[in-house]
């Protein structure tokens, strides 16, 4: 099983839209899937018990979820705000892949920037052996917060993989407890293409880990 930890201490920046939909996809893809919902407020947990039963599963994680859904291939942690410490250090150890989402508002810029320099002392981040990619949450391309985030992101280490657009089509995905793509063509390509670099980079991230196990 692989663990993908989306993480951001700053609250509201947009963790459990990734998360959920992270899991939306990749139980589109035939793997079966955990979510984890370790946030205060349970928006993972309540989008999962909002999801229709038709849809590809996504499983509750809890400490017997191993036992219920049979032999996960993945597991996607909604992480808490303010993960910091000893909490950040393991979760970070017990990672294969982690994705940090930023929303192009100052005080989210600022507290990414500090939580990028934490991560670079982890020796899984230093040694490589975790592959890390921020994610623009809530981006509109038209604006100048927009072109603060991108000169923001090109100052620090990490790339950012994509931008996820400012859309009702996510707030719509929360409330019926689905993801993009469960959707049809007609009402999410655009998210969707904006999604493809992304899911390819998870799963050039899956294989690389997968051969590091391996080895």
């Amino acid at each position: 099983m692989q663990t993908l930890l989306v993480a951001n201490p700053k609250g509201g920046s947009g963790k459990t839209t990734l998360a959920t939909n992270v899991a939306g996809w990749l139980a589109g893809r035939k793997q079966r899937v955990l979510l984890a919902d370790l946030d205060a407020q349970h928006s993972a947990s309540e989008w999962l018990a909002r999801r229709p039963p038709l849809f590809p599963q996504i499983g509750s994680w809890s400490p017997d979820a191993q036992r219920k859904l049979e032999r996960p291939h993945w597991l996607v942690i909604d992480s808490p705000a303010g993960l910091h410490g000893d909490a950040l250090r393991d979760a970070v150890r017990r990672s294969d892949i982690m994705l940090v989402p930023v929303s192009p508002s100052a005080f989210d810029m600022a507290a990414t920037q500090r939580f990028v320099e934490q991560l670079k002392h982890y020796k899984a981040v230093k040694e490589g052996g975790l592959a890390v990619a921020l994610v623009g949450m809530r981006v509109d391309a038209r604006t100048r917060s927009a072109a603060e985030l991108a000169e923001f992101v090109g100052d620090l280490d990490l790339s950012c993989v994509t931008d996820l657009r400012d859309t009702q089509t996510y707030v719509h995905c929360a409330r019926e407890g689905l993801s993009v793509f469960d959707l049809p063509r007609s009402r999410a390509e655009q998210d969707w293409d904006q999604w493809r670099p992304l899911t390819r980079w998870i799963g050039r991230a899956s294989a690389a880990a997968t051969a590091r196990a391996a080895a």
